[in-house]
């Protein structure tokens, strides 16, 4: 019986291919097992800290939506601050532009009025001076 020692032979031969297997297999299947183990253990430690997570990270976004908001009232009130600086130095620029014409006016005009004024009353005096003689030329005898 040939054909059935070759059986046996085959027989043999799948068992032990078998047993090869399972034995590669089984630390492959456990190695499968503990990591899923892990991978379910991470996952559940995911799942108790999200919540907590979920709620600091809407807390921090509006927070930074506040700071946003304040930024932006920040630079409004600093650009209102540099349009009345600009208006204050334009203002500014239009009194030293008046004060200027003031103090021509008052050359051109007020001085000489005053000039004349002064020669007036000069003159007035030198007047009276001459028609009437000092005391000190009196006593003199002159």
């Amino acid at each position: 019986m040939p054909s059935g020692g070759v059986a046996e032979m085959s027989l043999a031969v799948i068992a032990v291919a078998v047993v090869v297997a399972v034995i590669f297999l089984v630390p492959a299947l456990i190695e499968v097992r503990r990591a899923a183990a892990r991978a379910s253990r991470t996952i559940e430690t995911v799942d108790a800290a999200l919540p907590s997570l979920l709620t600091e990270l809407t807390e921090a976004v509006g927070t930074m939506s506040r700071t946003a908001d304040t930024v932006g009232s920040l630079a409004a009130s600093v650009e209102r601050l540099d349009r009345l600086s600009a208006a204050a130095v334009r203002t500014a620029g239009a009194l030293v532009g008046v004060m200027g014409v003031m103090g021509q006016t008052t050359r051109g005009v007020m001085m000489p009025s005053l000039a004349n004024v002064v020669g007036v009353l000069s003159a007035v005096r030198e007047g009276i001076e001459w028609v009437r003689p000092r005391r000190d030329k009196r006593r003199d005898g002159t």
